[in-house]
């Protein structure tokens, strides 16, 4: 069956590419919740969108909740899951080969937010289900693709699924990468604030933002200070090595200098795939000859705790590290603060198998000495499943028969959509030495790709289901 399989994908490729497309038109970034659409419009008609190509399909499809949509194929009681998400982090800037939701094809690679990540795989998953439904593959079991609509944003979809509805005793997701991942690393979401206070004498910052989400490296960050000149700002900026980060001021209309730092955006669970503007800039801020006030002291603080290029916690004592995980890794990914309202940051820790969450947040706690405050707002346990089980061992399998490429499960700070599914892991579709470019601009999937994880997905029911 494993020809059959790439041979339908291959003549249904077209088909493919513009389902994939039909949703990543779809702006379907979290926002106001409205009836009926908990986690905004966008999201909601994502979910629509899929549940009339499944419909078109002939599958049994329904949304549940309001929150996820439930497709499914076989008899009896469900085996198997597979799990991806319709919604996707805020587009950016910076993008070259399309606009966000105007995807594209160039040659054989897809470009448009959301062809990776989770868009192009959650079609690749309803094409294995094609693939097995018109090939006539009988399934003694069922299979469901579950479709959620707010992984993006803390996965609360998921949280009231299982609230409410079983999970199959197996699920994989392919929102991840390939051979396989069977570890993910617990993550910590630490807000970081300070009071707001009088405008001090002197030197002082007004106005300082970056970042959109927690959960990507933010690319662009710009503040306001107030009481120096622009030529001592310009040698400031002059004098600090900020390793790519473009830094930049000039003089308001009222006198205040302005500065912004563009970086390079990364997912968080690889800050050293991009370039932090929000960090730069407070290392450049950190440089002047600031007023003693709460504010200026908060910014100086989180500059120290969290310095430019430091990705592992050693500035405030929180590093640790495993051979079966990797190290721990810190993005400061937003930053709101003025003078008046204070300092709210938003900080992502990526935790290794090794490290206690709560101790690593203290440390960022103690090392802000007063100046301002680290609090976690939620901390998740590491995710493992043994790879020696008998779903890993089978997927893996598949894997290794469809590419030839030797299978091993593998550790990732990402978190995956299974983190908090009992023996869920990702399978797919991120290919070894492929950047898809998730979370930034020029989001990318080679439709090769996409058409043999989908076949891969379609033997994976074959095998669990039939």
């Amino acid at each position: 069956m494993l020809d059959n399989y790439l041979e339908y994908l291959d003549i249904h490729e077209t088909e493919l590419v513009n389902d994939i497309f039909s949703l990543c038109r779809i702006n379907s970034e979290r926002s106001d919740s409205e009836d009926g659409a908990p986690f905004g419009r966008g999201p909601r008609a994502a979910l629509e969108a899929a549940l009339e190509l499944a419909g078109s399909y002939g599958f049994s499809a329904e949304i549940k909740g309001d929150r996820v949509l439930v497709v499914e194929l076989g008899e009896g009681e469900p085996q198997l899951g597979i799990l991806a998400h319709l919604d996707v982090v805020p587009a950016g800037s910076g993008w070259t080969k399309c606009q966000p939701y105007e995807p594209v094809r160039d040659g054989d690679i897809l470009y448009g937010r959301g062809v990776s990540d989770d868009k192009g795989p959650a079609v690749a998953s309803l094409y294995a289900l094609r693939a097995v439904n018109e090939l006539g593959v009988k399934l003694k079991k069922k299979v469901q693709l579950i479709l959620g609509s707010c992984e993006e944003t803390g996965s609360e979809d998921i949280d009231w699924y299982l609230k409410h509805f079983s999970m199959p005793p197996m699920v994989f997701t392919p929102d991840g990468d390939f051979p396989l991942v069977n570890i993910e690393k617990g993550r910590a979401a630490v807000r970081v604030s300070s009071p707001g206070s009088e405008a001090p004498e002197g030197v002082y910052v007004k106005k300082l933002s970056g970042g959109t989400v927690a959960n990507a490296v933010p690319g662009e960050a710009r503040c306001g200070i107030v009481g120096t000149t622009l030529d001592f700002v310009r040698a400031v900026i002059s004098e600090t090595e900020t390793n790519g980060v473009v830094i930049e001021a000039e003089t308001c209309p009222h006198g205040n200098v302005h500065v912004t730092a563009k970086g390079v955006a990364a997912h968080a669970s690889l800050p050293e795939n991009g370039k932090n503007a929000v960090c730069a800039l407070l290392k450049v801020i950190s440089k002047l000859p600031l007023a003693a006030s709460c504010g200026n002291d908060a910014l100086k603080a989180l500059a120290a705790a969290i310095p430019y290029g430091d990705y592992n916690g050693f500035a405030f004592g929180g590093f640790c590290e495993d051979s079966e995980s990797g190290r721990l890794t810190v993005n400061l990914g937003t930053v709101s603060y003025s003078y008046c309202d204070g300092l709210d940051a938003v900080v992502d820790m990526r935790i290794p198998v090794c490290g206690n969450g709560v101790e690593i947040v203290s440390a960022l706690d103690a090392k802000l000495a007063g100046a301002a405050g680290a609090e976690a707002i939620s901390i998740s346990k590491p995710h493992c499943v043994p790879e020696d089980s008998e779903f890993v061992s089978k997927l893996l399998r598949i894997y290794e028969v469809y590419t030839g490429l030797d299978g091993k499960a593998m550790a990732i700070g990402g978190g995956t959509y299974v983190h908090d599914i009992e023996g869920g892991v990702a399978f797919g579709c991120t290919f070894p030495g492929r950047n898809p470019r998730m979370h930034e601009p020029d989001e990318n999937m080679p439709v090769s790709d996409l058409l043999i994880s989908s076949a891969m997905f379609a033997k994976a029911i074959e095998v669990f289901c039939g």
